[in-house]
């Protein structure tokens, strides 16, 4: 089992993720560019019970587009974002990546959100990507087949599968 730490910027919260993450997500959403400062956030998708947090918090809620409610927790002290999650899935956390004391092994699965993000912002194209919040079935397979068929692209003809 791998273990991550990581807190806020001023050090008044820490916390200590021993689980394994379900999913590394960039979320193009307007509400997570404003508390990225206008960036995508970068969260890894974690259960709360692998989390152990030392510190005050203090969480805004808000309502996404989608309408589910959304908690984000942040260090009451300097700000720094940590976690958010939905009222009807209050175990499963978006650990936000910026907050990780090395960040570096964090690799996106999927872009959500698309349709809010920025024209100015890049994106890999062998990511699989979603114009708003995936749902399970079809278009969601579709769009991994085709993200694994650029990937496989790149590695059979790299000049030529950039774009």
């Amino acid at each position: 089992m791998s273990k991550r730490r990581g807190g806020c910027l001023c050090g008044a919260v820490r916390y200590e993720f021993t689980g394994k993450p379900r999913l590394g997500v960039s979320c193009f959403c307007r509400d997570c560019q404003y508390v990225s400062g206008g960036a995508p956030a970068h969260a890894m998708i974690v259960a709360r019970q692998d989390l152990t947090v030392t510190g005050a918090t203090k969480t805004y809620w808000t309502e996404a587009e989608s309408g589910r409610r959304v908690a984000r927790e942040f260090c009451a002290t300097c700000g720094t974002p940590l976690f958010a999650y939905t009222a009807k899935k209050p175990g499963r956390l978006a650990l936000k990546v910026g907050s990780l004391d090395n960040p570096s092994d964090f690799a996106p699965q999927l872009a959500i959100w698309m349709s809010s993000a920025q024209p100015w912002q890049t994106l890999d194209i062998s990511l699989p990507r979603f114009q708003r919040l995936p749902r399970v079935g079809k278009y969601i397979i579709g769009e991994v087949l085709v993200a694994g068929l650029i990937k496989l692209a790149r590695i059979i003809r790299p000049d030529a599968a950039r774009g």
